[in-house]
């Protein structure tokens, strides 16, 4: 009975530690920059370009190396670009910059 229980018990942790996985993520997310916009946060956005990172390193990396002629979204116009950290649902900006023409 006793490994029974321990095998749940395991299992269970392993199903957490996925789902928490699945749930704590990063987003490079890009689009054009535009200051009338009440809401700021691009998730969502269908015009965002987002790109998805399990590791944090990975992300920043992606991040620091956005340069303008390098955003398909770009066009002539300013471009936002944020680094977000999805918890649980819920986005948190980590890092965002603005690259002009």
């Amino acid at each position: 009975m006793y490994s029974t229980w321990r095998e749940k018990k395991v299992n269970a942790t392993l199903e957490n530690d996925k789902k928490a996985t699945m749930e704590d993520y990063f987003l490079l997310a890009t689009r054009y920059w535009n200051d009338k916009l009440v809401d700021f946060l691009p998730v969502g956005d269908p015009s965002t370009a987002i790109q998805t990172f399990g590791e944090y390193s990975d992300a920043e990396t992606a991040y620091f190396s956005m340069d303008y002629k390098g955003c398909p979204e770009a066009g002539g116009k300013d471009v936002k670009i944020e680094l977000i950290h999805m918890r649980f649902g819920t986005p948190h900006v980590v890092r965002n910059q603005i690259l002009f023409p």
